[in-house]
């Protein structure tokens, strides 16, 4: 497949805000992950299995000249421990949705680098809003067994690929992407308070908190490898995400490691 000049990018600015990428990957990893809820108890339980599902779609834009482009991710995951005779001791898992908007430096496209663009390191680095469901069930954990995970937050995200070009042949891709918190806000009971006061009771005491980068510090990195196959790419990588908070006086920490296996393809919107 020919590789286009950077001189003749301009050219294709309509084209190429019409090219969408899918990606679509199922992750697992077993005996490295760490759970860690100070609601629910005072130890920190680890050698977790977690399955991961995550849905990529990715378009260059018209804004800022076409430099923009467009990310919707969708992250869903399920994990959970056993006794050492093989009963379950804690599920944790949930679902995050993110939108995210970012600029592709100088003559960078980092949504079809492959074909877009004859560069080899391609650069992009904006803000996602994202939105995220899930909870912490802990058995034999007395009157509060269970723990509500709800956030909305404005995430920092940088991506930044490299092309293994080869003659004939389509070139290897190679990608990295960062994504941590700035601000938002996100739900946890108080210190000493149940879930039957806040929803039973109706008792507010400063359950919905204001959170950034100090308070919540978490982060994800996913670095992943595009191999074609055919007319798609076949895509493997590494999903670490360390979701942690100090709020209301309660620690929470998931810690989870994916080895993720897709596939990714290029679609022309008509």
């Amino acid at each position: 497949m020919a590789i286009l000049p950077l001189s003749s990018i301009c050219v294709f600015a309509q084209d190429t805000n019409k090219e969408v990428m899918h990606s679509t990957a199922f992750g697992f990893s077993g005996g490295v992950n760490e759970v860690y809820d100070s609601y629910l108890s005072p130890y920190s339980y680890s050698d977790a299995v977690d399955f991961r599902v995550q849905r990529e779609t990715a378009r260059m834009t018209k804004l800022a000249g076409g430099r923009v482009s467009n990310q919707t991710f969708i992250d869903a995951n399920f994990g959970y421990d056993l006794f050492d005779e093989g009963s379950p001791f804690y599920y944790a898992g949930g679902v995050r949705y993110g939108q995210a908007w970012l600029y592709n430096f100088r003559d960078c496209n980092i949504v079809n680098p492959a074909e877009r663009t004859d560069r080899r390191w391609n650069y992009a680095a904006g803000l996602q809003a994202s939105a995220y469901v899930g909870g912490v069930y802990l058995d034999r954990s007395g009157n509060n067994p269970g723990q509500l995970k709800m956030d909305a937050t404005v995430n920092a995200t940088g991506i930044v690929t490299y092309a293994f070009r080869r003659k004939k042949h389509r070139p290897i891709m190679l990608s990295y992407q960062l994504t941590f918190p700035l601000m938002g806000v996100a739900f946890s009971p108080n210190y000493g308070q149940s879930y039957y006061e806040i929803f039973e009771l109706h008792n507010y005491d400063h359950n919905v908190v204001f959170v950034n980068t100090f308070n919540m510090p978490s982060n994800r990195h996913r670095l992943l490898v595009d191999i074609p196959v055919r007319k798609a790419y076949l895509r493997l990588g590494y999903d670490v995400q360390v979701n942690q908070a100090k709020i209301n006086n309660l620690e929470y920490k998931n810690t989870t490691f994916d080895f993720m296996v897709g596939f990714t393809k290029y679609l022309y919107r008509r």
